[in-house]
């Protein structure tokens, strides 16, 4: 049927009026951006041209930009110019190339002190010690200089070499020449370490109870965990109680991927939507390495965003009992994207977590509902004060020390736990399984 000359002379007229429309509604967006552009730079001329003093144009640029992301009152978008961009890469990877030592500023000496050495390290082998205090770095005393400089001067190139002189809690000093190696952060612990130094995961040889702890999630958690959990099955673990208390999070893949170690194929582990990303559901495949052993996780406030995806994920399909407290709400996703100028990056949220049972993990304002709580029966709230001494208990346990004459390993029970590692939640735990 041809269409009449009025009828297209009417079609005509309305697809005018809609491309009218849409290219003024363009053209009015950008003209509203280019107008809040404008002030930027007239701003900046005026300061530049006439403040008092000559200011600091790069310094200014930077606190615009920095200004712009803090508009969002969104704590996990942040820019990171190029020198935050090194200890923020280090940290995601997981590895770094010094000399392998935790340290931390002592306020009485002035000085960094090493509260432990890595296992494995440069830093181990070269003969530091655990509360060693670092007097110069290359001959240059480390006297009131601050903690990041003194761990910019240890870190280095891999082989190249950096003269330490450390004072013992004996009194003696010694001055080590140590050889930068790459350093993978242990993400992986036990309880209690063996006559070698390495972390033992079976706490329980008779009813066969392991135990492993998840720092953070870094590129080689899940391999760590995996060679960890081959250990405990050769051992005939029958159960495992697995802690991810005060685990910051890390790598959604690695979360992923141990969640899939404990859930049997087809089982959803997480969601993520947002605004501009395609909604993407990560489920289980047939790749369980303990699908059938009773599970126990152990979390608490302190425990956010990959933390929690295993967490919920593990919780909402029913595989393991969660004891502890409500976790952190730290759900949202953040991507890191290089800018164009080189002049650092932007880590912007550009979506959020959703448990299996399809809650929002974050805490969003005035949200009554976060994160993930325990099962009813399974909520073990520890006070500050408990905490604080279960914290200063553990550290002291992580600490690396030379090998001395030991005890045999104290037997492993719900009492012996509440006692001696003043850790109700642990205790919980273990009483759960045995």
């Amino acid at each position: 049927m041809k269409s009449s000359p009025l009828r297209l002379a009417l079609l005509l007229a309305v697809f005018a009026s809609v491309l009218t429309l849409a290219v003024s509604q363009s053209l009015g967006k950008r003209t509203g951006a280019m107008d809040q552009l404008d002030l930027l730079i007239d701003v900046r001329q005026e300061i530049v041209s006439e403040y008092v003093q000559k200011p600091d144009e790069e310094k200014m640029v930077d606190a615009a930009v920095r200004a712009m992301v803090e508009s969002l009152d969104d704590p996990y978008t942040v820019y990171l110019d190029p020198e935050e961009l090194k200890p923020f890469d280090r940290e995601v990877r997981g590895t770094f190339t010094g000399i392998g030592a935790e340290v931390m500023m002592d306020p009485d000496e002035k000085r960094a002190r090493v509260v432990s050495p890595l296992e494995d390290s440069p830093a181990w082998k070269a003969g530091v010690m655990a509360g060693d205090l670092i007097m110069e770095v290359d001959g240059e005393s480390t006297h009131e200089v601050s903690l990041n400089d003194v761990v910019n001067k240890l870190l280095g190139d891999e082989g190249t070499k950096v003269t330490v002189k450390v004072r013992h809690e004996s009194g003696e000093t010694s001055e080590l020449t140590i050889t930068r190696g790459k350093i993978e952060v242990q993400t992986i612990k036990g309880l209690r370490r063996n006559g070698q130094n390495h972390w033992e995961f079976m706490i329980d040889p008779v009813s066969k109870i392991g135990y492993v702890r998840i720092l953070q999630f870094a590129p080689k958690t899940a391999d760590d965990l995996r060679a960890a959990l081959e250990q405990l099955n050769g051992q005939g673990m029958r159960g495992l109680i697995l802690d991810l208390r005060f685990d910051p999070g890390g790598l959604l893949e690695a979360a992923v991927e141990i969640a899939d170690m404990f859930l049997p194929e087809g089982k959803t582990i997480v969601s993520i939507r947002g605004r501009s990303v395609p909604t993407r559901v990560f489920d289980s495949t047939d790749k369980d390495l303990a699908a059938d052993v009773p599970l126990v996780v152990l979390a608490n406030e302190g425990s956010a965003s990959a933390a929690e995806i295993l967490t919920g994920a593990l919780s909402d399909n029913d595989r393991a009992k969660f004891v502890g407290a409500r976790t952190f709400g730290k759900g949202s996703v953040q991507q890191v994207k290089m800018l164009p100028s080189g002049e650092g990056a932007i880590k912007i949220t550009n979506a959020h977590y959703y448990l299996p049972s399809g809650r929002n993990i974050h805490r969003l304002p005035d949200a009554e509902k976060w994160g993930v709580d325990p099962q009813d029966g399974f909520y073990v709230p520890m006070t500050p004060a408990q905490v604080k001494e279960m914290l200063r208990i553990r550290r002291e346990g992580d600490v690396l020390r030379a090998a001395t004459a030991t005890q045999p390993a104290p037997k492993v029970t719900a009492q012996w736990i509440d006692e001696y590692l003043k850790d109700p939640q642990f205790a919980a735990g273990l009483r759960t399984l045995v």
